[in-house]
């Protein structure tokens, strides 16, 4: 039997808690990994929000991976669930964000090239610091993180098989996504993944 065992990383949090809150104790690598960051919040601003729906979008093209991604991300917002031993309601459907893409893959990109596995960066910036450099103006923000998965189903999987994964998921405060999966040859991990949740300002 294949035993793919999940890391969970709490984050500290500015004002709110959701996603996290599992051990803090690393366990040895293994085939698959996963890690749910802290959503944090800024006050409201004004703020232009542009409107991704999937598939071809006016700023960028998505893959057949992310929008596999976003179909499979709005199918378990739908309907209820539990995440652990919360139950969430259904959550209003996510558009995906071309604007936010760069802050996911420049963290699949570190953890792949740099071979390590955390919601901190090898520069030592954050979630919301990798946004901010986006120019993004954001609300709220969140972000999974995953090593070794293959494929949406496998991963989506995983996460929502983890309270904090899933807290993330079916969070209705988000109105916005973008994952990005990196390939990696020499890495602990053949795929590094990152999954940026936000909700601009306005």
């Amino acid at each position: 039997m294949n035993f793919k065992p999940l890391f969970l990383f709490s984050l500290s949090l500015s004002l709110v808690a959701c996603g996290g809150g599992g051990s803090d104790a690393e366990t040895a690598p293994s085939a698959e990994e996963a890690s749910s960051g802290a959503a944090e919040s800024q006050p409201d601003q004004p703020v232009s929000d542009a409107d991704n729906k999937g598939g071809s979008t006016g700023a960028c093209e998505l893959t057949e991976m992310q929008a596999q991604m976003l179909v499979s991300l709005n199918q378990a917002r739908s309907q209820a669930r539990d995440c652990g031993d919360e139950r969430h309601p259904a959550a209003p459907a996510l558009t995906y964000s071309c604007e936010i893409a760069p802050a996911a893959l420049a963290h699949s990109i570190d953890m792949a090239t740099n071979n390590f596995f955390s919601h901190t960066g090898s520069d030592g910036l954050k979630a919301s610091q990798r946004v901010d450099a986006t120019g993004y103006q954001w609300r709220v923000v969140g972000e999974n993180i995953a090593a070794g998965y293959h494929d949406v189903d496998s991963v989506m999987a995983g996460w929502l098989e983890s309270p904090g994964h899933c807290r993330n998921i079916m969070d209705p405060r988000f109105e916005e996504v973008a994952v990005e999966r990196v390939l990696a040859e020499n890495a602990d991990y053949s795929s590094f993944w990152t999954q940026v949740f936000a909700t601009p300002r306005g």
